[in-house]
């Protein structure tokens, strides 16, 4: 049996909002302590590691580990219906072949959607990776960055020295550059152990910066030619982080 109850819908749309723009079906695994999904978009260039803790929701109850697979688009359809002062409750039907959502106290509206059969598909693992810098920053300053650079490229230069991350892209059509400075009000830690310099699509960071509506401040990990981490987090409540392919330029 599950059953959750969340007096802030957001977390979780808000979170299915991002998943849905790189993955269109979803395993959520339900254990006594969160609702947890680890997966690969499938040209497996991002993985994402998301979980909602039993702290972040009003009621929660699990008897025993279960998976629920969904469309995520039409869950996101359905969470879209709930408005900020409404509580969103989830139930599986009594056969388990349904999830059973339904918003608000007074009047409440129930939907119903059909599981799926979705097998665990491997998902590359990321726990071995090492990174040469690290840094938690405004999300503010990734999604500026981020935005200026698609005025004139269609990938970003992250690089990491001397206490600082520089963000810039170039093309025929011109440049831009943007740098953050340790001690600013934009970059609250930064511990570069080598120059870094790594280069990212801004198709899959657009997508993955959607998640920056669960926190303002990110924590970025990424090497020379090597992956990115991206991280956002509410400790108690909510995590959600991504593992990006670095685009190496031949």
């Amino acid at each position: 049996m599950f059953k959750a109850k969340l007096s802030d819908p957001s977390l979780l749309k808000n979170s299915v909002d991002t998943i849905s723009e790189l993955i269109h079906e979803g395993l959520f695994k339900v254990s006594e302590d969160s609702l947890y999904m680890r997966a690969a978009d499938r040209a497996t260039v991002a993985v994402v590691d998301f979980e909602l803790k039993k702290d972040a929701f009003e009621e929660f109850k699990c008897d025993e580990e279960t998976e629920i697979g969904v469309n995520l688009e039409s869950l996101l359809n359905i969470l879209k219906r709930a408005k900020k002062d409404d509580s969103l409750s989830l139930e599986l039907s009594e056969d388990e072949s349904r999830l059973i959502i339904s918003i608000g106290d007074g009047t409440k509206r129930e939907f119903e959607m059909p599981l799926l059969s979705i097998s665990g598909s491997e998902v590359p693992e990321t726990k071995q990776l090492e990174f040469s810098s690290t840094m938690n920053l405004k999300s503010s300053v990734l999604k500026k960055g981020i935005e200026d650079a698609e005025i004139v490229a269609d990938s970003i230069l992250f690089k990491a020295e001397d206490g600082t991350l520089k963000l810039a892209a170039k093309s025929d059509s011109g440049s831009v550059e943007a740098v953050t400075e340790e001690r600013s009000d934009d970059m609250m830690e930064i511990d570069v152990k080598e120059e870094t310099e790594s280069r990212y699509p801004i198709e899959y960071l657009k997508k993955i910066l959607k998640a920056s509506k669960i926190s303002d401040v990110a924590s970025l990990k990424f090497g020379n030619d090597y992956p990115m981490e991206l991280k956002f987090e509410d400790p108690d409540r909510i995590k959600i982080s991504f593992v990006l392919a670095p685009r190496v330029e031949e």
